[in-house]
């Protein structure tokens, strides 16, 4: 669209040109990085368990991620909010798993943090009652009955032992 509203800088020569290359690289430029962002959101709001690593487990075996998914997210499948996954070479603390969860419910709007708002809360004493329980490995969804929508808090915690254990 820049480039178009600057192709009357063609008739003034050289100068105009100049004016044209400049308009049109930048143009392309931002339609690039639109492109890419628009992508990287996308991916990585649609997330799968089976995708989870994208490579990062390799060398960083521990990972756990919370999610909000649901109807009032954007559907029940392949549309989730949640706060980027943690990948360590250590297991995930009960802290960490806390602090994913905050972030998650954070980027929620009002109205759905107050559809979710008990099943966060219901995430979060999960996650603080692993210790007691040697920790965890898998996925839980909160609510544990599933709801009209599909509106939840999703938790998964992946590794070679139990996260959240302290």
């Amino acid at each position: 669209m820049g480039a178009i509203a600057a192709a009357p800088a063609l008739a003034a020569g050289p100068p105009g040109w100049a004016v044209f290359g400049v308009v049109a690289v930048g143009t392309a430029a931002y339609g690039l990085a639109m492109s890419s962002s628009r992508h990287q959101t996308k991916s990585a709001s649609q997330t799968k368990d089976a995708t989870h690593c994208r490579g990062k487990c390799r060398d960083n075996k521990w990972s756990a991620r919370v999610h909000a998914q649901g109807k009032i997210i954007g559907g029940t499948t392949k549309s989730t909010v949640g706060a980027p996954a943690i990948f360590k070479q250590s297991p995930v603390t009960v802290a960490e798993g806390i602090g994913r969860a905050e972030a998650t419910f954070g980027m929620l709007t009002k109205r759905q943090k107050k559809v979710l708002e008990l099943d966060h809360e219901s995430c979060k004493r999960f996650i603080e009652s692993c210790p007691s329980n040697g920790g965890f490995l898998g996925s839980e969804t909160f609510p544990k009955k599933r709801r009209k929508g599909g509106n939840r808090i999703d938790l998964d915690s992946y590794g070679p032992s139990n996260n959240f254990t302290e």
